[in-house]
Protein backbone atom coordinates (compact mmCIF):
# COMPACT_ATOMS: atom_id res chain seq x y z
CA UNK A 1 0.00 0.00 0.00
CA UNK A 2 2.46 2.51 0.92
CA UNK A 3 4.45 1.15 -2.44
CA UNK A 4 1.24 2.42 -4.44
CA UNK A 5 1.09 5.85 -2.65
CA UNK A 6 4.58 6.55 -3.15
CA UNK A 7 4.07 5.77 -6.92
CA UNK A 8 0.93 7.89 -7.28
CA UNK A 9 2.86 10.92 -5.62
CA UNK A 10 5.96 10.45 -7.99
CA UNK A 11 3.15 10.96 -10.64
CA UNK A 12 1.25 13.62 -9.50
CA UNK A 13 4.87 15.78 -8.99
CA UNK A 14 5.87 14.71 -12.45
CA UNK A 15 2.63 15.69 -13.73
CA UNK A 16 2.27 18.70 -12.04
CA UNK A 17 6.06 19.74 -13.27
CA UNK A 18 5.05 19.12 -16.71
CA UNK A 19 2.33 21.57 -16.33
CA UNK A 20 4.55 24.46 -15.12
CA UNK A 21 7.00 23.73 -17.73
CA UNK A 22 3.90 23.92 -20.32
CA UNK A 23 2.47 26.54 -18.81
CA UNK A 24 5.46 28.93 -18.39
CA UNK A 25 6.16 27.93 -22.22
CA UNK A 26 2.63 29.46 -23.12
CA UNK A 27 2.94 32.20 -21.18
CA UNK A 28 2.54 35.29 -23.25
CA UNK A 29 5.92 37.05 -23.25
CA UNK A 30 5.97 40.63 -21.88
CA UNK A 31 8.11 43.27 -24.07
CA UNK A 32 8.78 46.47 -22.79
CA UNK A 33 8.04 49.68 -25.05
CA UNK A 34 10.20 51.96 -25.77
CA UNK A 35 9.35 55.69 -26.54
CA UNK A 36 7.94 56.69 -30.47
CA UNK A 37 11.11 57.93 -33.03
CA UNK A 38 10.73 61.00 -34.46
CA UNK A 39 8.60 60.66 -38.03
CA UNK A 40 10.23 59.58 -40.87
CA UNK A 41 8.91 58.67 -44.18
CA UNK A 42 11.51 56.03 -44.37
CA UNK A 43 10.79 51.91 -43.48
CA UNK A 44 11.62 51.14 -39.90
CA UNK A 45 12.56 47.51 -39.62
CA UNK A 46 13.87 45.67 -36.80
CA UNK A 47 16.63 42.67 -37.26
CA UNK A 48 17.13 39.57 -35.38
CA UNK A 49 19.69 36.49 -36.45
CA UNK A 50 18.24 33.08 -34.77
CA UNK A 51 19.83 29.63 -34.51
CA UNK A 52 18.02 26.58 -35.06
CA UNK A 53 17.25 24.93 -32.29
CA UNK A 54 19.43 21.75 -32.65
CA UNK A 55 22.25 23.31 -34.33
CA UNK A 56 23.84 25.56 -31.51
CA UNK A 57 27.01 22.79 -31.33
CA UNK A 58 27.63 22.22 -34.81
CA UNK A 59 28.65 25.71 -35.70
CA UNK A 60 32.51 26.76 -35.84
CA UNK A 61 31.14 30.27 -35.10
CA UNK A 62 28.99 30.70 -31.93
CA UNK A 63 25.71 32.28 -32.06
CA UNK A 64 26.34 35.53 -30.34
CA UNK A 65 29.24 36.26 -32.97
CA UNK A 66 27.69 35.23 -35.69
CA UNK A 67 24.32 37.39 -34.70
CA UNK A 68 26.64 40.12 -34.70
CA UNK A 69 27.60 39.42 -38.16
CA UNK A 70 24.82 39.43 -39.30
CA UNK A 71 23.00 42.15 -38.05
CA UNK A 72 26.12 44.16 -39.12
CA UNK A 73 25.72 43.05 -42.61
CA UNK A 74 22.19 43.23 -43.03
CA UNK A 75 22.46 47.50 -41.51
CA UNK A 76 24.53 47.85 -44.02
CA UNK A 77 22.90 46.51 -46.96
CA UNK A 78 19.44 47.63 -46.00
CA UNK A 79 20.33 51.43 -45.24
CA UNK A 80 22.56 51.64 -48.90
CA UNK A 81 19.44 51.23 -50.76
CA UNK A 82 17.70 54.92 -48.85
CA UNK A 83 14.60 52.98 -48.04
CA UNK A 84 15.19 51.74 -44.45
CA UNK A 85 16.05 53.09 -41.16
CA UNK A 86 16.64 50.33 -38.01
CA UNK A 87 16.28 50.85 -34.33
CA UNK A 88 19.72 50.91 -32.26
CA UNK A 89 20.92 47.55 -30.68
CA UNK A 90 20.55 49.61 -27.27
CA UNK A 91 16.71 50.32 -28.28
CA UNK A 92 15.95 46.56 -29.06
CA UNK A 93 17.63 45.34 -25.98
CA UNK A 94 15.51 47.99 -23.97
CA UNK A 95 12.58 46.36 -25.91
CA UNK A 96 13.87 43.05 -24.56
CA UNK A 97 15.29 43.34 -21.78
CA UNK A 98 18.52 41.61 -23.12
CA UNK A 99 16.49 38.42 -23.25
CA UNK A 100 17.20 35.78 -25.99
CA UNK A 101 14.64 33.90 -27.68
CA UNK A 102 14.36 30.69 -29.53
CA UNK A 103 13.05 30.58 -33.45
CA UNK A 104 10.09 28.43 -31.73
CA UNK A 105 9.34 31.94 -29.38
CA UNK A 106 9.52 33.99 -32.33
CA UNK A 107 7.42 31.72 -34.81
CA UNK A 108 5.17 30.41 -32.51
CA UNK A 109 1.22 31.96 -32.97
CA UNK A 110 2.17 33.07 -36.34
CA UNK A 111 4.96 35.37 -35.64
CA UNK A 112 2.89 36.90 -32.59
CA UNK A 113 6.08 38.04 -30.83
CA UNK A 114 7.73 39.59 -34.09
CA UNK A 115 5.07 41.77 -33.88
CA UNK A 116 4.65 42.44 -30.46
CA UNK A 117 8.54 43.28 -30.74
CA UNK A 118 7.97 45.30 -34.00
CA UNK A 119 5.12 47.39 -32.49
CA UNK A 120 7.19 48.09 -29.25
CA UNK A 121 10.04 49.28 -31.41
CA UNK A 122 7.34 51.48 -33.43
CA UNK A 123 8.65 49.36 -36.66
CA UNK A 124 6.96 48.63 -40.15
CA UNK A 125 8.97 45.08 -40.68
CA UNK A 126 10.74 42.71 -38.79
CA UNK A 127 13.55 40.66 -40.93
CA UNK A 128 14.71 37.22 -39.43
CA UNK A 129 17.55 35.28 -40.37
CA UNK A 130 17.88 32.10 -39.17
CA UNK A 131 21.01 29.40 -39.51
CA UNK A 132 20.52 25.46 -39.57
CA UNK A 133 21.45 22.33 -41.21
CA UNK A 134 19.26 20.00 -43.59
CA UNK A 135 19.68 16.86 -45.20
CA UNK A 136 23.58 17.79 -46.04
CA UNK A 137 22.87 21.49 -46.66
CA UNK A 138 23.79 24.85 -44.36
CA UNK A 139 20.59 26.92 -44.42
CA UNK A 140 19.68 30.11 -44.32
CA UNK A 141 16.00 31.17 -44.40
CA UNK A 142 15.85 35.14 -44.20
CA UNK A 143 11.72 36.36 -43.42
CA UNK A 144 10.65 39.67 -43.87
CA UNK A 145 7.04 40.19 -41.57
CA UNK A 146 4.94 43.03 -42.10
CA UNK A 147 4.11 44.10 -38.32
CA UNK A 148 0.90 45.39 -38.96
CA UNK A 149 -0.46 42.72 -41.28
CA UNK A 150 1.87 39.61 -40.45
CA UNK A 151 2.04 38.74 -43.87
CA UNK A 152 5.21 36.71 -44.35
CA UNK A 153 7.89 36.80 -47.44
CA UNK A 154 10.78 34.09 -47.12
CA UNK A 155 13.50 32.86 -48.78
CA UNK A 156 15.37 29.90 -48.29
CA UNK A 157 19.22 30.07 -48.77
CA UNK A 158 21.33 26.89 -49.16
CA UNK A 159 24.76 25.74 -48.97
CA UNK A 160 26.77 23.00 -49.29
CA UNK A 161 29.78 23.79 -46.72
CA UNK A 162 29.68 26.19 -43.73
CA UNK A 163 30.21 29.91 -45.19
CA UNK A 164 28.89 32.16 -42.32
CA UNK A 165 32.86 32.52 -41.04
CA UNK A 166 32.76 35.30 -43.83
CA UNK A 167 31.94 38.48 -44.19
CA UNK A 168 31.61 38.14 -47.97
CA UNK A 169 29.72 35.37 -47.84
CA UNK A 170 27.34 37.16 -45.79
CA UNK A 171 27.08 40.31 -47.43
CA UNK A 172 26.22 38.58 -50.69
CA UNK A 173 23.93 35.58 -49.30
CA UNK A 174 22.33 38.56 -47.59
CA UNK A 175 21.46 40.32 -50.62
CA UNK A 176 20.40 37.71 -52.69
CA UNK A 177 17.95 36.58 -50.19
CA UNK A 178 17.01 40.20 -49.84
CA UNK A 179 16.79 40.83 -54.12
CA UNK A 180 14.49 38.19 -54.40
CA UNK A 181 12.24 39.29 -51.47
CA UNK A 182 11.97 42.53 -52.46
CA UNK A 183 10.83 40.89 -55.68
CA UNK A 184 7.77 39.37 -53.88
CA UNK A 185 7.46 42.50 -51.20
CA UNK A 186 7.50 45.17 -53.43
CA UNK A 187 3.65 46.28 -53.48
CA UNK A 188 3.46 45.91 -49.32
CA UNK A 189 6.54 47.96 -49.16
CA UNK A 190 5.09 50.34 -51.44
CA UNK A 191 2.02 50.49 -49.67
CA UNK A 192 4.00 51.14 -47.12
CA UNK A 193 5.52 54.06 -47.98
CA UNK A 194 2.59 55.57 -49.56
CA UNK A 195 0.88 55.54 -46.08
CA UNK A 196 3.50 56.66 -44.03
CA UNK A 197 4.19 59.76 -47.18
CA UNK A 198 0.51 60.16 -46.79
CA UNK A 199 0.51 60.62 -43.25
CA UNK A 200 3.27 62.71 -43.22
CA UNK A 201 1.99 65.22 -46.00
CA UNK A 202 -1.03 64.51 -46.68
CA UNK A 203 -1.26 67.45 -49.78
CA UNK A 204 1.27 65.76 -51.76
CA UNK A 205 -0.50 62.87 -51.93
CA UNK A 206 -3.63 64.11 -53.14
CA UNK A 207 -2.66 65.76 -56.45
CA UNK A 208 -2.39 69.29 -54.67
CA UNK A 209 1.07 69.96 -55.36
CA UNK A 210 3.27 69.78 -58.54
CA UNK A 211 6.23 67.24 -59.49
CA UNK A 212 9.71 67.52 -59.07
CA UNK A 213 11.28 69.41 -62.03
CA UNK A 214 11.19 67.00 -65.06
CA UNK A 215 14.98 66.24 -66.79
CA UNK A 216 15.48 67.60 -70.16
CA UNK A 217 13.80 65.99 -73.08
CA UNK A 218 11.11 64.37 -71.06
CA UNK A 219 9.02 61.77 -72.60
CA UNK A 220 5.29 62.46 -72.98
CA UNK A 221 2.93 61.11 -70.18
CA UNK A 222 1.23 58.03 -72.28
CA UNK A 223 -1.39 56.03 -70.07
CA UNK A 224 -1.13 52.65 -69.14
CA UNK A 225 -2.48 49.83 -71.32
CA UNK A 226 -6.18 48.91 -69.80
CA UNK A 227 -6.68 46.26 -67.58
CA UNK A 228 -9.25 43.65 -67.55
CA UNK A 229 -9.70 44.15 -63.14
CA UNK A 230 -9.68 46.92 -61.11
CA UNK A 231 -6.77 46.53 -58.74
CA UNK A 232 -7.10 47.77 -54.87
CA UNK A 233 -5.44 50.87 -53.45
CA UNK A 234 -2.53 49.08 -51.89
CA UNK A 235 -3.04 51.76 -49.16
CA UNK A 236 -6.53 50.10 -48.31
CA UNK A 237 -5.60 46.45 -48.77
CA UNK A 238 -4.48 44.37 -45.73
CA UNK A 239 -3.03 41.09 -46.54
CA UNK A 240 -4.43 37.87 -44.74
CA UNK A 241 -1.80 36.82 -41.54
CA UNK A 242 -1.95 33.59 -43.08
CA UNK A 243 -0.62 34.49 -46.21
CA UNK A 244 3.39 33.53 -46.92
CA UNK A 245 5.74 34.18 -50.02
CA UNK A 246 8.13 31.51 -49.56
CA UNK A 247 10.81 30.45 -51.93
CA UNK A 248 14.23 28.06 -51.81
CA UNK A 249 17.47 28.81 -53.45
CA UNK A 250 20.84 27.38 -54.30
CA UNK A 251 23.39 29.62 -53.27
CA UNK A 252 26.16 28.35 -55.77
CA UNK A 253 23.54 28.42 -58.51
CA UNK A 254 22.38 32.23 -57.72
CA UNK A 255 26.77 32.74 -57.49
CA UNK A 256 27.20 31.23 -61.07
CA UNK A 257 24.02 33.33 -62.13
CA UNK A 258 25.50 36.42 -60.94
CA UNK A 259 28.79 35.99 -62.68
CA UNK A 260 27.35 35.01 -65.89
CA UNK A 261 24.84 38.48 -65.80
CA UNK A 262 28.51 40.67 -65.26
CA UNK A 263 28.07 40.59 -69.04
CA UNK A 264 26.19 43.11 -71.48
CA UNK A 265 26.70 47.19 -71.53
CA UNK A 266 27.47 49.01 -68.30
CA UNK A 267 24.03 50.58 -67.12
CA UNK A 268 23.85 52.70 -63.68
CA UNK A 269 20.21 53.26 -62.83
CA UNK A 270 19.71 56.59 -60.75
CA UNK A 271 17.14 57.01 -58.39
CA UNK A 272 13.90 58.48 -59.82
CA UNK A 273 13.84 61.99 -58.63
CA UNK A 274 11.18 63.50 -57.13
CA UNK A 275 9.80 65.88 -54.26
CA UNK A 276 10.76 64.91 -50.60
CA UNK A 277 7.63 63.78 -49.71
CA UNK A 278 7.59 60.83 -52.12
CA UNK A 279 11.59 59.93 -51.67
CA UNK A 280 10.84 56.28 -50.10
CA UNK A 281 8.21 55.66 -52.82
CA UNK A 282 10.56 56.74 -55.98
CA UNK A 283 13.62 54.46 -54.24
CA UNK A 284 11.35 51.36 -54.29
CA UNK A 285 10.08 52.01 -57.78
CA UNK A 286 13.76 52.63 -58.88
CA UNK A 287 15.02 49.17 -57.72
CA UNK A 288 12.09 47.96 -58.94
CA UNK A 289 13.35 49.45 -62.67
CA UNK A 290 16.75 48.25 -61.80
CA UNK A 291 15.54 45.03 -61.73
CA UNK A 292 13.60 44.15 -64.55
CA UNK A 293 16.50 46.10 -66.44
CA UNK A 294 18.64 43.48 -65.50
CA UNK A 295 15.86 40.36 -66.36
CA UNK A 296 16.57 41.79 -70.06
CA UNK A 297 19.59 40.19 -69.68
CA UNK A 298 21.23 43.04 -71.81
CA UNK A 299 22.51 44.96 -69.37
CA UNK A 300 25.10 44.65 -66.44
CA UNK A 301 23.39 46.88 -63.70
CA UNK A 302 25.62 48.74 -61.66
CA UNK A 303 25.20 47.97 -57.68
CA UNK A 304 23.55 51.56 -56.00
CA UNK A 305 25.64 51.06 -53.19
CA UNK A 306 28.41 52.31 -55.97
CA UNK A 307 26.71 54.71 -57.39
CA UNK A 308 26.22 56.69 -54.59
CA UNK A 309 29.36 56.44 -53.67
CA UNK A 310 30.67 57.67 -56.48
CA UNK A 311 28.43 60.47 -56.42
CA UNK A 312 29.96 61.52 -52.74
CA UNK A 313 33.35 61.32 -54.29
CA UNK A 314 32.28 64.27 -56.73
CA UNK A 315 30.14 66.11 -54.50
CA UNK A 316 26.74 64.91 -56.16
CA UNK A 317 23.58 64.33 -54.84
CA UNK A 318 21.08 61.63 -56.46
CA UNK A 319 18.02 63.95 -55.21
CA UNK A 320 17.79 65.96 -57.94
CA UNK A 321 20.05 64.87 -60.33
CA UNK A 322 18.72 66.08 -63.35
CA UNK A 323 21.68 67.27 -65.11
CA UNK A 324 22.56 65.62 -67.67
CA UNK A 325 25.85 66.36 -67.84
CA UNK A 326 26.28 65.44 -64.40
CA UNK A 327 25.22 62.09 -64.51
CA UNK A 328 27.19 61.39 -67.32
CA UNK A 329 30.15 62.69 -65.22
CA UNK A 330 29.33 60.26 -62.62
CA UNK A 331 28.66 57.24 -65.40
CA UNK A 332 32.05 57.36 -66.11
CA UNK A 333 33.22 57.48 -62.82
CA UNK A 334 31.23 54.29 -62.77
CA UNK A 335 32.62 52.96 -65.81
CA UNK A 336 28.98 52.54 -67.13
CA UNK A 337 28.36 53.02 -70.99
CA UNK A 338 24.72 54.59 -70.41
CA UNK A 339 22.71 55.71 -67.26
CA UNK A 340 19.08 56.29 -66.53
CA UNK A 341 17.57 58.99 -65.46
CA UNK A 342 14.04 59.34 -64.60
CA UNK A 343 11.17 61.24 -61.91
CA UNK A 344 8.16 60.02 -60.22
CA UNK A 345 5.41 62.43 -59.26
CA UNK A 346 1.77 62.70 -58.77
CA UNK A 347 0.21 65.61 -61.42
CA UNK A 348 -3.66 66.03 -60.93
CA UNK A 349 -5.35 62.89 -59.87
CA UNK A 350 -2.38 60.65 -61.67
CA UNK A 351 0.64 58.86 -60.29
CA UNK A 352 3.29 58.97 -63.23
CA UNK A 353 6.80 57.68 -63.78
CA UNK A 354 9.02 58.96 -66.08
CA UNK A 355 12.41 57.45 -67.61
CA UNK A 356 14.92 57.42 -70.63
CA UNK A 357 18.41 56.03 -71.14
CA UNK A 358 21.20 57.93 -72.05
CA UNK A 359 24.69 57.25 -73.79
CA UNK A 360 27.46 58.26 -71.33
CA UNK A 361 29.70 59.18 -74.22
CA UNK A 362 27.49 61.64 -76.74
CA UNK A 363 24.48 61.92 -73.85
CA UNK A 364 22.18 61.14 -76.70
CA UNK A 365 18.73 59.45 -75.67
CA UNK A 366 18.41 55.74 -76.41
CA UNK A 367 15.33 55.09 -75.39
CA UNK A 368 12.26 56.64 -73.49
CA UNK A 369 8.99 55.74 -71.37
CA UNK A 370 6.03 56.39 -69.47
CA UNK A 371 4.16 54.81 -66.54
CA UNK A 372 0.74 56.47 -64.88
CA UNK A 373 -2.06 55.48 -63.16
CA UNK A 374 -4.79 56.94 -60.63
CA UNK A 375 -3.49 58.11 -57.38
CA UNK A 376 -3.90 55.54 -55.18
CA UNK A 377 -3.38 52.99 -57.05
CA UNK A 378 0.48 52.70 -57.51
CA UNK A 379 0.75 48.76 -57.82
CA UNK A 380 -0.10 49.24 -61.58
CA UNK A 381 2.74 51.24 -61.89
CA UNK A 382 4.61 48.01 -60.29
CA UNK A 383 2.68 45.70 -62.17
CA UNK A 384 3.92 47.54 -65.42
CA UNK A 385 7.35 48.28 -64.54
CA UNK A 386 8.90 45.68 -67.03
CA UNK A 387 6.98 47.23 -70.05
CA UNK A 388 8.90 50.74 -68.65
CA UNK A 389 12.05 48.61 -68.66
CA UNK A 390 11.45 47.16 -72.36
CA UNK A 391 10.53 50.87 -73.63
CA UNK A 392 13.66 51.92 -72.03
CA UNK A 393 15.36 49.14 -73.58
CA UNK A 394 13.70 49.50 -76.98
CA UNK A 395 13.30 45.51 -76.71
CA UNK A 396 9.89 44.48 -78.23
Amino acid sequence: MLHNSSVAKFFFIFSFSLLLIFSAGCAEVRLNTIPAPPPTKKLRVFIQPVTGLRDHGRWTVPHEEWAKRQVRAVRVFLRETGIYEMPTEEELDSVTGKRTFSILDWSRKDWSLVRQAGRALHTDYAMIVERGFSKGFHESEMVLINIETGKRFKVLLLTKQDRSTTGKYLARSNRFAYDKIFREAKNDLLATAIRKGRLAAPQFFMGKAPMSTPPSAKPAPAPLPPSSTVAKSPVEEKPSAAQEVSEKLDYDEVLSAEETAKTGTNLAVYDLDTLEPYRVVALILSEALRQELFKLGLFHIVNRENIVKVLEELALQQTGLVDEKEAAKAGKGLAAQQIVLGRYGILGKNSIVQAKRVDVETQGTLGLGTLRCDVGREDELLEHMSELARKIAKKN
